[in-house]
């Protein structure tokens, strides 16, 4: 009789460490952090008091707002306020915090960075701090307090986020074929980044590293330990007809973006890092991406999260996250999925039907291919890969490469804008293909609008119609020409 963990991986199509991707489940929060949020006023008053190069302690003291001053003599008093960064500034600090004044000092450099200014101009992200604590465990009290600060807007848990999993190796590539890839001509996407935001890439093999634009792994090591990020991106943008491996469903750029620290070889620990994700977003906003991968996911809602998605839905970004592994751990809804202007992809198996891990809800876009998928994964042996180059994993990690590919296909060379963001979105869920599941429905908290559907997606607007049109014109001509014979 097989295994608990063979039954389940023969299930979902995958590997047997790939499998812990759906067993596992972490905790709600990152333990020891809080994200606290100034009002724009007080960090304004910050900025309006910068310090010298040689600041003292006294000298940062004297400098802080009183009304700032209260809140931060709590954190360092009562929880241990270790330190202190701004989220969404995308710039490097202009100076390392100085041994012997980080107390104050720093606490006062990271306040001024995040006020609405050069490094912070949009408003709506000013304030937003990351703040570690040595208590991990911090009372409902302390924090009622903490929250009750005239120069505090609010405070919240860091939500915690985890993994959510013609060329040789074409032709076991099934979910390209049930989303019509072959189907019809693509348009040139080499123009064309997208972000994956995820475990890391490995940018030396072969089937990727033509296909990346950059790397960013601050301050970790460029290896994927885990192998997700690989996966990812070999489905999204794997290069194709090099006679080798595999072949993604877009030609375009990739912007690689590692959120997740080093942990030892061979460990599946995952440990999120908040604040790099929030700076990877915060990047995404004013450059020249049009497409965020999110193939993560978690319980844990945030006021700062959904805060940076608006603004990236105003920029005219396409960000699309996968729905989650855990249905049959409750059916959550998971984040950022769960928040609005992110489109939200659920997982099907080759038959078309849901993927028995593939969690549901009101705010499903539309599924995609999430089960046995063949993709890249990292040359050195990755902690949940099987095997070494290429490996078939399943879940909607998997699924969410699918539509953000396709994503950028229909994006193309049109100017980003929100309107064209949401043509975008609103093309990729109004072509899908209706599943037998649906049973005739439109909409569906299984499946969306239905099976992501490249080929109609590409397809100019409007020539499904003309199509139409024809046909019906050269049907009328032959019952025209049919009714003079009989008449002869």
């Amino acid at each position: 009789m097989a295994s608990r963990t063979t039954r389940e991986v023969a299930s979902a199509g995958g590997s047997s460490r790939h499998a812990q991707l759906h067993r596992s489940r972490q905790s709600d929060h990152v333990a020891g952090q809080l994200i606290v949020r100034f009002k724009t006023s007080a960090v304004r008053d910050v900025a309006a008091h910068p310090l010298a190069l040689t600041a003292t302690a006294r000298m940062a003291a004297r400098a802080m707002p009183d009304e700032v001053a209260g809140p931060l003599e709590l954190l360092r008093n009562v929880a241990g306020l270790s330190s202190m960064k701004p989220l969404f500034v995308t710039d490097a600090p202009t100076q390392p915090a100085q041994p012997g004044v980080m107390a104050l000092a720093g606490i006062h450099r990271a306040l001024a960075r995040s006020s609405t200014s050069s490094t912070q101009p949009r408003k709506s992200l000013s304030g937003f701090q990351l703040v570690e604590v040595k208590d991990k465990k911090l009372t409902p009290a302390f924090l009622k307090r903490l929250r009750s600060s005239g120069a505090i807007d609010f405070v919240e848990p860091v939500p915690n986020r985890w993994l959510s999993a013609a060329d040789p190796m074409i032709n076991r590539q099934w979910g390209l074929t049930a989303i019509k890839w072959f189907e019809g001509s693509h348009p040139d996407a080499a123009n064309i980044h997208v972000a994956v935001l995820d475990s890391g890439i490995d940018d030396g093999h072969s089937d990727l590293k033509k296909a990346i634009e950059a790397y960013h792994h601050d301050g970790n090591s460029a290896r994927d330990f885990l192998g997700h990020g690989t996966h990812v991106s070999g489905t999204i943008a794997a290069l194709v007809n090099n006679s080798v491996g595999i072949a993604g469903i877009a030609n375009c750029r990739l912007h690689c973006w590692k959120i997740f620290d080093d942990v030892k070889a061979g460990s599946e620990e995952q440990n999120f890092n908040f604040e790099f994700y929030s700076k990877a977003l915060a990047s995404a906003l004013d450059s020249n991406i049009k497409v965020i991968n999110l193939s993560i996911g978690g319980v844990g809602h945030s006021k700062a999260e959904a805060a940076i998605f608006q603004e990236l839905a105003d920029a005219g970004v396409v960000v699309v996250a996968a729905m989650g592994n855990e249905f049959e751990k409750g059916n959550p809804k998971e984040y950022p999925a769960g928040y609005p202007g992110v489109l939200a992809v659920g997982a099907v198996d080759e038959a078309d039907r849901r993927a028995s891990f593939s969690c549901t809800g009101a705010h499903i876009g539309l599924v995609a291919p999430g089960v046995n998928i063949l993709s890249t994964v990292p040359r050195v042996q990755a902690s949940l890969a099987e095997t070494t180059d290429y490996d078939s994993w399943p879940g909607t990690s998997m699924a969410t490469p699918h539509v953000a590919g396709a994503a950028a296909l229909v994006y193309g060379d049109t100017p980003k804008s929100k309107e064209a963001a949401d043509a975008v979105v609103k093309r990729l869920t109004s072509t899908t293909k209706k599943v037998a599941g649906m049973k005739g429905k439109k909409f569906t908290h299984e499946y969306g609008t239905g099976l992501l559907n490249l080929a109609a997606a590409l397809k100019t607007p409007g020539a499904a119609k003309k199509a139409k049109k024809k046909a019906k014109k050269k049907a009328k001509r032959k019952a025209r020409k049919k009714a003079k014979k009989s008449k002869r």
